[in-house]
């Protein structure tokens, strides 16, 4: 045996990941350890940029509409946070309730809690739907459920979603709201900036394709109303402010009266410091993630010493929510850490993405495989010069390998070296596990852990242990349930409830995941499905969307397909849809049925690893699929859509298992083929 890394490895190959550990013949032996954290997360990130030493202190950290701020800077505004808090009663233990978009001050509120020993608890700022009441009560009940002790919201949340239930606050132990307004940390010629892109941005919503021309701006008199509307607003907040049953506070003006008050600095790496949410797309209620000093600080050491490091003074968008994990700690934090300058965009649409990238030029993107698909799209990059981008990473679901290589080719077409990289990751282990890039960034891979991250293949069908699998002696691939150890692994624990189960396994703990995947020899490993997406036919079958999608995705005229279930009448039981999107938009009705009769003929029975079985009795043509706040494909709306009579039909008649005949319809307009025995 010998030790790397600080763990036991065996010299001889037993067939399991979690013992073999065969990626790491990939890490250099020094940075196959990480630092074990004796501090909290502020200390740490002071330690590793050198501003305690007065290194790297006048580097940006962040640029807001015109305002930049160096590391020095940010440090000094963190301690300043902490005062503000503690002026008004926050103390080690108190959940601080974030309704907060990327701006400047949610890092110092989140900073500042940390310092004290406090916990900020992230929570979108979004509404879900115009409802005001729906929003303000799904607010109510998250306070009831994680025990928030104060809120810091944005001036717009406090108007729509707090002022209307102050009383139910107040009967839930709130008293104290801080209110922070969008521009209060810029300068005029940034608030302008600010309001030409909030303009710009309602413009791109649906228009991927808006060429961002001069003669598209909207005038300075359509600017100015926006300004006058905005003087309304600041005399709804002071009317708002003023006949509030709560202590509610600006921001700025509790800084501008900030004092130095002895709140100590809590170092314990054990003390929770930040609570995020999962995305909630499976449809489940999105859950808090917990995450202490050691989780954090492990999780960014965890990323520098896996080489997912930027370069000093890179500029770096910061698109990614702080209600994230991956937003947080992968993409904020991690450009702190790395010297990196922090470039905030407070609203954010998917359609804006291509914009961000042609006003900014950044040399590092981080996002979703949506954001990044969508990048070839936007004609007002075509020529744009984009040399300037050396590193792009998504994370946060799966991206599919035509696109993957689209994007390269459309990189390299526009000057860029960079690569699409990826990462896998969950929230309950604050983003990123296992990171692809060099040699180990092949098509469609997730590529190998962290350093300091253990995974392992478990057999999905039994729940409530874990049972390791091992490559049989002809296997080239390992499939199955994967499960992580790590360091960056959160508590997963709020109040009484236990929000993240965990395993022991030779000696580790460990968390499931419920992805599918498949790891090869090498130990790289692949992303194949979400374990919850698979779904049994009325007749028993299983079916497993991502082996669909791969095969439908594979013709030449689609470019999205994603599967859900839906109750059919006749069959009377479940069976599977298929969302389509095309390259070519608007064919007619029969253009349309006979792509659906390519995909079904050539591509599905036309692969001898596919099943009749398989055939979507459905398939729904849309010219885009609908996308989570988070970026990630909205499977809740794609089920909750139901049938609208606008769908493809396919009918397949089977003859003791072999294909009859297929009908492929819509409406009255039928195609029928005959396929011989």
């Amino acid at each position: 045996m010998k030790l790397i890394g600080g763990k036991r490895i065996m010299s001889n190959k037993t067939g399991y990941p979690h013992i073999d550990k065969p990626w790491m013949k990939y890490y250099d032996k020094e940075v196959t350890t990480c630092v074990d954290p004796k501090t909290n997360l502020v200390e740490y990130l002071k330690l590793r940029t050198g501003t305690n030493l007065g290194y790297n202190k006048d580097l940006l950290a962040h640029s807001y509409y015109g305002k930049d701020m160096t590391l020095s800077e940010l440090f000094s505004k963190v301690d300043t946070a902490s005062g503000v808090l503690s002026s008004i009663g926050v103390k080690k233990g108190d959940i601080v309730m974030n309704l907060l978009p990327n701006i400047p001050e949610a890092a110092q509120i989140w900073l500042g809690c940390t310092q004290i020993g406090a916990v900020a608890d992230f929570i979108d700022p979004r509404p879900d739907s115009m409802d005001i009441m729906a929003n303000a009560n799904k607010v109510l009940e998250i306070i009831k459920y994680e025990k928030a002790n104060y809120i810091v919201a944005l001036d717009k949340c406090y108007l729509a979603m707090l002022k209307p239930i102050e009383k139910e606050l107040k009967e839930n132990g709130i008293d104290n709201i801080i209110i922070i307004s969008a521009t209060d940390s810029m300068n005029l010629s940034g608030k302008i900036d600010y309001l030409k892109d909030v303009l710009k941005y309602n413009d791109l919503k649906n228009a991927r394709n808006d060429d961002l021309s001069v003669k598209k701006l909207k005038s300075y008199q359509v600017l100015l109303d926006k300004i006058s509307g905005m003087q309304k607003e600041d005399k709804m907040l002071k009317e708002a402010i003023d006949s509030s049953i709560l202590n509610v506070y600006k921001y700025s003006d509790l800084v501008d009266n900030c004092k130095y008050y002895n709140f100590g600095i809590e170092t314990d790496p054990n003390l929770v410091n930040y609570i995020g949410h999962t995305s909630g797309t499976s449809g489940a209620r999105p859950k808090p993630i917990t995450a202490t000093n050691k989780n954090g600080i492990s999780t960014l050491e965890q990323l520098m010493r896996g080489n997912v490091n930027f370069r000093r003074g890179d500029q770096a968008l910061h698109v990614l929510p702080y209600f994230a994990p991956f937003g947080a700690f992968d993409n904020y934090l991690l450009n702190i850490a790395s010297c990196a300058n922090n470039i905030d965009v407070p609203e954010f649409e998917i359609n804006e993405f291509g914009y961000l990238i042609k006003k900014y030029h950044p040399n590092v993107i981080m996002g979703t495989p949506a954001w990044l698909a969508a990048l070839p799209d936007y004609s007002y990059l075509t020529n744009e010069d984009l040399s300037c981008i050396h590193t792009i990473i998504y994370g946060g679901d799966s991206m599919s390998p035509k696109d993957e290589e689209r994007v390269n080719k459309w990189l390299k077409e526009r000057g860029s070296k960079a690569e699409v990289e990826k990462g896998y990751g969950m929230s309950e282990f604050l983003g990123c596990g296992s990171y692809a890039q060099d040699d180990y960034n092949r098509l469609a891979s997730i590529g190998i852990p962290l350093p300091n991250t253990i995974y392992t293949i478990v057999d999905p069908s039994i729940d409530d242990k874990l049972v390791p699998l091992k490559f049989g002696t002809n296997d080239s691939r390992l499939k199955g349930e994967l499960a992580v150890s790590s360091d960056a692994v959160t508590n997963g624990v709020l109040g009484d409830d236990i929000i993240v189960p965990r395993y022991d396994l030779d000696g580790n703990s460990y968390i499931r995941t419920r992805d599918l995947v498949e790891m090869d020899r090498d130990g790289i490993f692949y992303h194949e499905a979400r374990k919850d997406r698979s779904f049994t036919r009325f007749d028993g079958y299983k079916i497993k969307p991502y082996e669909i999608e791969s095969i439908i995705e594979k013709n030449n005229n689609v470019k999205y397909a994603k599967l859900v279930e839906y109750f059919d009448d006749r069959q009377r039981g479940i069976m599977p849809m298929c969302h389509l999107v095309l390259k070519e938009e608007n064919l007619s009705d029969e253009d349309e049925i006979k792509v659906v009769e390519d995909i079904v003929y050539n591509n599905i029975i036309g692969d001898p690893t596919m099943s009749s079985r398989q055939i979507p009795a459905k398939f729904k043509i849309r010219s885009d699929m609908p996308i989570t706040k988070n970026g990630k494909v909205d499977f809740v709306t794609l089920r909750s859509e139901g049938l609208d009579g606008s769908e493809i039909n396919v009918d397949v008649s089977e003859t003791n298992l072999t294909v009859d005949h297929i009908d492929i319809y819509k409406d009255s307009k039928k195609i029928k083929k005959k396929i011989k025995e």
